[in-house]
């Protein structure tokens, strides 16, 4: 590119007018129109003293654009049609003294039940996340958070055979938690273990669907260290501090559960200061303790009822052997032994494959029977 290339442009450019044609006494007039009209505006604005500086202003009522109901974006119609689910009721709702008694409580005077998400006034906040508590008027997280019992015991007499099943290690998996919540019915109890993923969404998606929610809390089994259930486990020679620190660490983890289920911990368990320590922490937030029955050495139940905490320990573990058939043979013993004591049965198992399908082939054919499957809360009252 030369230098005549770039002055180019320059040289082609026609010469400005001087002239005093048209053009010349038009843009004038224009430019002291305009200089006119903006002194008169300035002399409106210091007159009138207008804070929107003369502009137009309507007011006008904005009204909610949410939609009355959120059905165009909940659950499919094959999901919230599915057999034997029934949706959580909306927080605040009354549900009438019958639940109080139903999971055991004498002290939960307002008798409010929580829908899929926490109440407020049950949450404590902590370096650990967001804690259980007993609420200003005594309303206990065992109370608002335990599946109403009309549902589930409709038309059974008080000495009618009924089982309560909880399925535990929920959140370890996805797909087997999905499949969990997807397969069972809304009275079998989900048990979290605190490290999983996605907790508080599965734990939210459970309580939609109706499920009563448990945390699991890994315990000092026989053998630790060589046999260790994860980070945080509370050991029977650790000063009580230390351990209700670990406590809560776990309970931290998700919102909106009944009761602290143990993750082992056959040596824990049968150390009486150490459970009294941590069933007086998990009784004075207003929650259940579960014992998984596997410790024949546990002192749950006799430091439960000397210390007024609630405790249920499960009668059988159903899927201690994991094929379809071995899972068949517990869940029958469970339903004989629900007959033969004529009120609830406790049953626990874990969240895999073939103990979901398991229980999801049992089920239908004992409700078939006569059998009530119930929530873990309603073994308090047995």
């Amino acid at each position: 590119m030369s230098a005549n290339d770039l002055n180019q442009p320059l040289r082609n450019r026609r010469p400005r007018s001087t002239g005093r044609g048209p053009t010349g006494i038009v843009i004038p007039a224009v430019v002291t129109l305009g200089c006119v009209l903006a002194a008169l505006a300035l002399i409106w604005v210091a007159v009138v003293d207008d804070p929107a500086g003369g502009r137009f202003q309507a007011v006008v009522a904005i009204a909610d654009a949410s939609p009355d109901n959120t059905a165009s974006i909940g659950k499919a119609p094959a999901e919230a049609d599915r057999p034997g689910r029934a949706a959580a009721p909306a927080a605040g709702t009354e549900t009438g003294p019958d639940l109080a008694a139903f999971a055991g409580s004498s002290a939960s005077p307002a008798f409010r039940r929580a829908g899929s998400q926490p109440l407020p006034e049950l949450l404590e906040s902590s370096s650990f996340g967001p804690l259980p508590r007993i609420s200003g008027d005594g309303l206990r997280p065992l109370d608002a958070y335990a599946r109403s019992p009309a549902g589930s015991v409709a038309g059974a007499g008080p000495n009618s055979p009924r089982i309560a099943l909880v399925l535990g290690g929920l959140g370890i998996s996805q797909t087997g938690t999905q499949q969990a919540i997807q397969t069972l019915p809304p009275d079998v109890t989900l048990a979290f273990a605190p490290y999983g993923s996605s907790l508080d969404r599965w734990v939210t998606r459970a309580r939609e669907d109706g499920h009563e929610v448990v945390v699991q809390v890994p315990l000092e089994p026989l053998g630790y260290p060589q046999v260790d259930p994860g980070e945080h486990t509370l050991l029977a020679s650790a000063e009580p501090d230390a351990n209700i620190r670990d406590l809560h660490w776990s309970m931290g983890r998700i919102t909106s559960y009944t009761a602290v289920m143990n993750y082992m911990g056959a040596r824990f368990a049968s150390e009486e200061p150490a459970m009294r320590d941590l069933l007086a922490e998990i009784g004075g937030r207003g929650l259940a303790y579960i014992d998984d029955g596997t410790s024949p050495g546990s002192v749950a139940r006799r430091v439960g009822e000397e210390t007024g905490v609630p405790v249920v320990v499960a009668d059988k573990v159903v899927d201690a052997v994991r094929s379809k058939d071995a899972i068949a043979k517990e869940l029958s013993a469970l339903e004989a032994l629900a007959r033969r004591r004529g009120g609830v049965a406790v049953g626990v198992a874990s969240a895999f494959p073939t103990t979901i399908q398991a229980l999801a082939a049992w089920i239908p054919e004992a409700e078939a029977r006569g059998i009530s499957l119930v929530p873990v809360s309603a073994a308090l009252a047995r």
